[in-house]
């Protein structure tokens, strides 16, 4: 899977379809595909994270420290491939034709979560995220960045928010020492879903209303709903 889907053979991988991202109208794809994107190359570090911890379970210490050393690879070559100094994102690229896609979307900022960065990239990552011009509008993470002029807060992944990619940010917060700012995330999550009656698909990052085309009762925002109250209850009883 791995060869089949790395067309420069640099090692990141590539979306093939929309489709197959789950950000189906996202301005990532409007150039053409295939497009290696940090999202789907920081999945594959978080996976081959996971399979390192499974294999140490299991007593399978050569598989474990194989796979430990295949995540961090993977962390570096989105460091060595897709980082942009001088925006301070990392993009994504079009391998065939050698361009990088400079859209801002969080997905920019989703190897964060990954936890193998360099301190002064998770910085100004972290910058990114909490800058209201970009964001961090009243109910945060939209999926096009507010200043990006694809930003489009009623189309679904070109600008309004959807609690699942507030999810990962937060845990990769958690996991880089931003123990505050996930808390703060969180909070403002929970307090974009309790705005209304009923869950949705996603919401206008700034008003927290609900676009015509968002659906109802919606699964993975309503679990995320549940798991995040639950973690806020936990910090509540503990004290933190």
């Amino acid at each position: 899977w791995f060869e089949h889907n790395d067309v420069d053979g640099n090692g990141l991988c590539e979306y093939q379809h929309p489709y197959s991202s789950g950000l189906d109208d996202s301005p990532l794809w409007d150039d053409g595909l295939p497009v290696e994107s940090p999202d789907l190359n920081t999945y594959l570090c978080l996976q081959q994270e996971a399979l390192s911890k499974i294999a140490a379970v299991l007593g399978l210490e050569a598989e474990a420290a194989m796979w430990r050393r295949r995540a961090d690879l993977q962390a570096a070559r989105m460091v060595r491939w897709m980082w942009d100094e001088r925006a301070g994102l990392f993009w994504a690229n079009r391998p065939k034709q050698g361009a990088p896609v400079t859209v801002s979307t969080p997905f920019s900022l989703f190897p964060l979560i990954t936890g193998r960065l360099p301190p002064d990239i998770t910085h100004r990552l972290v910058e990114h995220l909490i800058d209201e011009r970009e964001f961090w509008p009243q109910y945060p993470v939209p999926t096009v960045a507010l200043n990006d002029p694809r930003y489009d807060p009623l189309t679904m992944w070109r600008g309004p928010t959807w609690v699942n990619v507030n999810y990962l940010l937060i845990e990769g917060l958690q996991r880089t020492g931003h123990a505050e700012l996930a808390a703060d995330l969180r909070r403002r999550t929970l307090d974009l879903l309790a705005l209304h009656d009923d869950i949705y698909e996603y919401y206008h990052p700034q008003t927290g209303q609900v676009p015509p085309k968002a659906a109802s009762i919606f699964g993975w925002s309503s679990a995320i709903f549940i798991d995040l109250a639950i973690q806020a209850a936990r910090e509540a009883a503990t004290g933190g």
